[in-house]
């Protein structure tokens, strides 16, 4: 199939230029540009503002690439928020979005610092207040991914996670090797073949080019957190396991659930063999939100996303949430019946 698609790119490539629109907002470009990907066909939410209003006091320029339309009131308050907006056809995926923002910005004369990927699907800051844009900047390498997916500790398949990444430095955002990645980049509109060649393929590629790869979180930090966490927080994460449901589950059915040593024993040597998921932002909410301080929140329908957000409402962890944030996540928590998708009913 892949000729197929990569058919689709040479001819939407063909007609960029009269596909896609790019105009000024009222904020002023600065060195660092966050492109966020928005796709919201029945309105703009809330959060995103807050997204925007966020980046703003951080001192980063939004580059807003709409892959929906909007309505004129939505579009004018984008204006009033970002330094950038682009209007393209929902081709690609988020890597589509990415590829041509960034194709954009290369082909101007702006002097750049950094550019920042994060698309919507994602809640990003949850909190009201966040420094991890900052952090990244100061985290070592060109290419720096907010999460960093390692499903094995070989780092077979490992790669930054397209939902929110990091490129910095003016020199390497002028290298050949940079412009090549994305002018030559194969995007589509089938979604397994944009995540196997676009967000599995990116961070190797650099790599590859000796170009160092860093990130601000990955499973280290939930070792490191339940090596520590008190006893009952150790429960929790076992409880959430079995709640979704997850296959690595299986580790603990010989585990007296009153043997805390154990369960934390369990839960360790599991992130370490790579039998327990390693997934950050999939992980169990009282450590992700209040233990380790991540500031991403899936909006993803999968089970597993579902049930954190519902743990997240019913037992009062998104409460330290932005409020449009938190009004958001539990009205989608609200709307979720974990006996009814657990069953299939």
């Amino acid at each position: 199939m892949k000729p197929i698609y990569w058919q689709q790119q040479r001819s939407f490539d063909r007609q960029r230029d009269a596909r896609i629109e790019v105009q000024n907002g009222e904020l002023p470009l600065g060195d660092n540009v966050v492109v966020l990907l928005v796709y919201q066909p029945k309105g703009l939410s809330a959060s995103t503002f807050h997204t925007l209003s966020h980046l703003k006091s951080e001192g980063f320029s939004a580059f807003v690439v709409l892959n929906s339309p909007v309505s004129d009131a939505d579009y004018e308050r984008l204006k009033a928020n970002s330094a950038l907006i682009m209007r393209r056809p929902n081709f690609g995926y988020d890597f589509g979005g990415y590829r041509d923002a960034i194709l954009h910005l290369t082909a101007q004369p702006y002097a750049l610092n950094s550019i920042t990927c994060i698309n919507d699907s994602i809640w990003f800051p949850v909190f009201p207040e966040c420094d991890h844009l900052p952090r990244m900047l100061n985290v070592e390498g060109e290419v720096v991914g907010y999460s960093f997916a390692k499903s094995h500790p070989k780092r077979q398949n490992a790669h930054v996670q397209s939902y929110f990444f990091m490129f910095k430095g003016s020199e390497f955002l002028k290298s050949a090797d940079f412009q090549d990645y994305w002018s030559t980049m194969k995007v589509s509109n089938s979604r397994y073949m944009t995540i196997r060649s676009s967000e599995m393929k990116m961070t190797r590629y650099f790599e590859s080019r000796d170009f160092t790869i860093g990130w601000l979180f990955s499973a280290d930090d939930m070792k490191a957190y339940y090596q520590s966490c008190a006893d009952q927080d150790v429960v929790a994460a076992v409880t959430y396991l079995n709640a979704i449901g997850h296959h690595s589950a299986a580790l603990f059915k010989d585990v007296s659930a009153a043997d805390v040593a154990k369960l934390r024993e369990t839960l360790i040597a599991g992130l370490d063999s790579g039998r327990l998921s390693r997934n950050v932002i999939g992980s169990e909410p009282a450590m992700l939100f209040r233990g380790i301080q991540f500031a991403a929140m899936k909006k993803s329908k999968s089970y597993n996303y579902q049930m954190q957000r519902r743990i997240s409402a019913d037992y009062g962890i998104c409460d330290c949430f932005e409020p449009s944030v938190a009004s958001e996540v539990k009205a989608i928590a609200r709307d979720f019946t974990p006996e009814e998708k657990a069953t299939g009913s």
